[in-house]
């Protein structure tokens, strides 16, 4: 769909802290759906005064843009700035508000251009939903009395610019009589039953050469919610012949549980985390983080299984313990690690993990000699928590996930606390380049995934992927259906079991790079329809 109009209008989220009481901006095409910048996290924050922003106001001056907004704690003072393009601001200035020439305290939108708004979307991202926007037209011949040769499928083009041939089904046409003639088409997209799996969050699915989707996460239980001892306690591997026979309510899948533990001294939580099922050399591995000192319920670090059956059903599971590495002297593994993905490229196996040094939680990468160790002589820092979207509640980045296409490596992960501010990033690499130096990659500025308050998902995250039985990219990630926030002190979100699995296609733009769009809504799966008319003309 072509937009003709663009507004940008500033927000705070009134928290009473800097991080919240800070400049957002969100922007509409309708002023009636609105979509937060920057993963809903602020853009601009207040140096003096109680560094708490309230009542923002964006005023167009000559050359660009002037911000105001009123110090939180005292309404007569205002904060000033101005900006070109509302990506960079100018010296902050504090005047009275006397002194605020146009300052009235309304939060009213402001009109853009396309290239001011295409510029604040190229730092800030662009959180919508991708759509069939256009349908290809369809016109044939018939003579009288035969049946329209009307075309199986239809090119379709989404609205992120992404084209595909989609099956149509043809409704009944007349072709009795000569003249020219409407037929409808309806063409289906198909959206995932949403929770597919409730209670599971830190999701991986594999899809293996038997033509079984193999599905494990992290174990929680409903039952005891929030009740540390009762989470986190086993492994659990789920397989089905089609994504949607995952679903808990199929009944066409089975089930085992391959790894437990009972809970530590002071009725605490294992920490089994994040389980990943690979296939590596003919054998079958689960990588996975638990503790590793029964009295340190947070000395976290990754360990592997190993099942060298073709059959991960039926074989035993050996526990390969810790993960080794080459050198101990390492930095590897030495503090709070977790979250460890293979990455199998090029003939080479790589582990990326995240692991906090000292106090950020970084995603790291080495090579491997085989599947349960790691030549820790030279080990790469990927990627950061720079960025303040990053750092909301905790520093963080971790839950690395791979996209491996048009010449590339898209390495997805997850960062911030895990309330509705969690969100997904990303990071770039050409599928050629030494993947242990930092130079290779380059990080997205904006998260690429966040939460929908429209479609009720909040904190989307920890994700990985797999392919539909048509070959489409699926991203497989968890999300809660509740909007809560670290600032409540009542909430515990690694507790809480209401991080549930989710599955949904992801597209691709036009230059390549992959579009997430946005969480899809809570429903049963179905097949939503689009309708469009072709023309046929009988002679």
């Amino acid at each position: 769909m072509k937009h003709t109009k663009f507004y940008v209008r500033p927000y705070t989220v009134n928290w009473n802290n800097e991080e919240s009481d800070s400049l957002h901006l969100e922007y509409s095409y309708d002023m009636q759906e609105w979509y937060a910048l920057n993963g809903n996290n602020g853009i601009l924050f207040a140096q003096a005064g109680s560094k708490r922003m309230a009542a923002p106001q964006i005023v167009r001056i000559d050359g660009g843009f002037c911000v105001m907004a009123a110090d939180a704690s005292d309404s007569d003072k205002i904060f000033t700035y101005e900006s070109k393009d509302l990506i960079t601001y100018g010296e902050e200035k504090v005047v009275h508000k006397s002194d605020a020439a146009g300052y009235t305290g309304e939060s009213d939108a402001v009109e853009l251009s396309e290239q001011e708004l295409c510029a604040l979307q190229a730092v800030f991202g662009k959180p919508e939903e991708v759509v069939i926007d256009q349908i290809g037209e369809v016109c044939v011949e018939a003579k009288a009395g035969e049946k329209a040769p009307l075309p199986e499928k239809v090119e379709v083009t989404y609205s992120n610019g992404e084209k595909e041939f989609k099956k149509v089904s043809w409704g009944d046409v007349d072709t009795s009589s000569a003249g020219e003639k409407e037929v409808t088409g309806t063409i289906y997209e198909h959206q995932y039953t949403n929770p597919i799996i409730f209670h599971r969050a830190d999701p991986f699915v594999y899809r293996h050469t038997d033509g079984y989707y193999y599905f494990t996460a992290s174990h929680t239980d409903m039952e005891h919610n929030l009740v540390g001892e009762y989470q986190y306690r086993n492994i659990t591997i789920r397989k089905a012949k089609t994504l949607e026979e995952l679903n808990d309510d199929s009944g066409a899948f089975s089930e085992r549980v391959v790894y437990k533990r009972e809970p530590l001294p002071g009725k605490n939580s294992p920490h089994i985390w994040a389980p990943e099922i690979h296939f590596i050399d003919g054998s079958w591995y689960i990588y996975y983080t638990t503790v590793i000192d029964e009295n340190e319920m947070w000395s976290i670090r990754p360990h592997v299984l190993r099942c060298q059956a073709a059959d991960p059903f039926e074989g035993e599971w050996e526990n390969l313990g810790r993960l080794q590495k080459t050198v101990e002297d390492s930095i590897a593994f030495t503090d709070f690690s977790l979250d460890h993905t293979v990455l199998q490229l090029n003939g080479e196996l790589y582990l990326f993990w995240a692991e906090k040094h000292p106090i950020d939680s970084v995603i790291y990468a080495a090579k491997m000699v085989n599947p349960w160790t790691i030549d820790s002589s030279r080990i790469c820092p990927v990627v950061s928590p720079d960025k303040n979207w990053e750092r909301h509640g905790f520093p963080v980045c971790e839950g690395p996930g791979f996209l491996h296409r048009n010449g590339k490596l898209f390495l997805t992960y997850s960062a911030s606390g895990t309330d509705s501010l969690y969100c997904i990033g990303m990071c770039t690499a050409d599928e050629n380049a030494d993947l242990l130096d930092p130079a290779s990659w380059t990080k997205s500025p904006y998260p690429v995934f966040q939460s929908c308050k429209k479609n009720g998902q909040f904190g989307p995250g920890h994700n990985s992927f797999t392919k539909d039985e048509e070959g489409h990219d699926i991203m497989v990630y968890h999300a809660r259906q509740e909007e809560h926030y670290l600032v409540d002190e009542t909430y515990q979100p690694l507790y809480d079991a209401g991080r549930n699995t989710t599955l949904m296609r992801i597209f691709w733009n036009p230059d390549g790079t992959p579009n997430f769009s946005v969480p899809i809504p809570s429903g049963k799966g179905h097949e939503v329809p689009v309708t469009f008319t072709a023309k046929v003309i009988v002679k």
